[in-house]
C-alpha cells in the first residue's frame, strides 16, 4: 500500500473513533437530560416544593430569603441532593469528586433555575455559587468560558 493511502486510512479511522467517542458523550448527556431531577416528582420532594414555591420565586439565589426557603424544606432538599449526582452534596468531597458530566448537568441546572427569578441574572449568581461550592479559580474560568460558548451568559 502506498503512503498516501495509509495516511488517509489512518486519518479516517481517527475521525471515526472521535465521532464514536463523541456519540457516547452525547448519549450520556441525553440520558441525563431525560432523567434530570426525577426525584422531584416523588412525594417527599414534590410536596415540599409545592409548599415553598411562592417563596422560592421571590427569593434571589444566595439571599437570606433563599436560605430561609431551603431551611423550610430541608429534609426534601437533603433527599434531593442525596439522590442526584449533579449536586455537590451528593459527593463525599463535594465539587472535587464530580466528573465532567456531573458538572455539565449542574451548569444546565443552574441556568434553568436562574430563570425563576428575573431580579438576579444568571451571570451575577455565579460568584456566590463558586464560593459556596469551593470551585477553584482555574475551574471557574473553564466554567465561565463554557457558559459563554453556550451563550448562557
Amino acid at each position: 500500500m502506498n503512503i498516501k493511502l495509509e495516511t488517509l486510512i489512518d486519518i479516517l479511522l481517527h475521525i471515526s473513533k472521535v465521532q464514536e467517542n463523541l456519540s457516547q458523550v452525547r448519549a450520556i448527556l441525553k440520558a441525563r437530560g431525560i432523567t434530570h431531577d426525577r426525584t422531584k416528582l416523588l412525594a417527599i420532594e414534590f410536596d415540599a416544593f409545592v409548599k415553598a414555591r411562592s417563596k422560592f420565586k421571590e427569593a434571589n439565589y444566595g439571599s437570606p430569603e433563599y436560605q430561609e426557603c431551603v431551611n423550610m424544606i430541608r429534609p426534601s432538599i437533603d433527599h434531593h441532593h442525596a439522590n442526584n449526582r449533579h449536586h455537590t452534596a451528593f459527593h463525599k468531597n463535594g465539587f472535587s469528586d464530580m466528573n465532567l458530566f456531573d458538572i455539565l448537568e449542574m451548569l444546565a441546572d443552574w441556568e434553568a433555575a436562574s430563570r425563576r427569578n428575573p431580579d438576579l441574572p444568571f451571570a451575577d449568581s455565579l460568584p456566590k455559587a463558586f464560593e459556596r461550592y469551593s470551585i477553584p479559580l482555574n475551574v471557574q474560568r473553564h466554567i465561565v468560558a463554557t457558559l459563554k460558548y453556550l451563550k448562557w451568559i
